[in-house]
């Protein structure tokens, strides 16, 4: 899967190109500032990738072989971890490289230099939103790989980690609206913390639905990516193989 899915990722930012050539001046530009939806594909892959390093290890036995090579179990997943984060710069990579070529022909009437959302040019947003992505990538794969830890199926794993990731921020903003007597602390539930890439396209979010600032999301999903990491770490070390 992880040679397949930048061939995979390449052929639906194409797909999704195809269809812009019609859209308006304003679609367009949301398109090219969203890699033509490279971003949000490849957060998907990653989730299939990341999860499958590490319940695949138990499903074929090879996680016998690993921990004869280590003298603490927990280094293996903190190494899956940092691979997969590695992974993920090169996909956002692969994205922004496969948008400058795609760009050439779907949207040939735009240049990187036009104003798009906070009066920044096209390619800066670009750039932007691929940090974005990958800075709110290192809670999801912590997630995913916490998730991944505590299955004994690859698909089970995949299907959760799909669910609580893309359901999160619904999950989220309902707890929000249903508990204000508890929004002090309910604001900071790790699902809010997915809302980083949209509050910065919409900030009128921070009032409607995260209640907390760009700095706050950011400085909150790094301390849950450091707990679900850790409580991973814990978890895969003492499974028994």
């Amino acid at each position: 899967m992880a040679w397949l899915a930048p061939v995979l990722l390449v052929f639906l930012m194409v797909g999704l190109a195809m269809t812009a050539h019609g859209a308006s001046v304003s679609d367009q530009k949301f398109y090219i500032s969203s890699a033509y939806g490279g971003f949000q594909w490849l957060t998907m892959l990653i989730i299939v990738i990341g999860a499958s390093c590490v319940t695949m290890e138990f499903e074929y036995g090879t996680i016998k072989q690993l921990a004869t090579q280590v003298n603490h179990r927990w280094t293996i997943f903190v190494g899956k971890y940092v691979l997969v984060l590695g992974y993920s710069v090169l996909g956002h990579g692969l994205a922004i490289l496969v948008t400058l070529l795609l760009k050439t022909s779907a949207g040939p009437g735009l240049h990187w230099q036009t104003i798009y959302r906070y009066h920044q040019s096209l390619l800066v947003n670009l750039v932007t939103n691929a940090g974005l992505d990958m800075y709110g990538g290192v809670m999801i794969i912590g997630l995913v790989f916490l998730l991944a830890s505590c299955s004994h199926n690859n698909a089970a794993a995949i299907a959760i980690g799909m669910g609580v990731c893309f359901m999160g921020e619904g999950v989220s903003s309902l707890v929000l609206q249903s508990f204000k007597s508890l929004l002090p602390v309910m604001k900071w539930n790790p699902f809010n913390m997915f809302f980083l890439q949209e509050e910065y396209a919409n900030p009128s979010y921070q009032q409607n639905v995260t209640h907390l600032t760009i700095q706050q999301l950011s400085v909150g999903g790094l301390v849950w990516a450091v707990f679900f990491v850790g409580v991973g770490a814990v978890i895969f070390s003492r499974r028994r193989i």
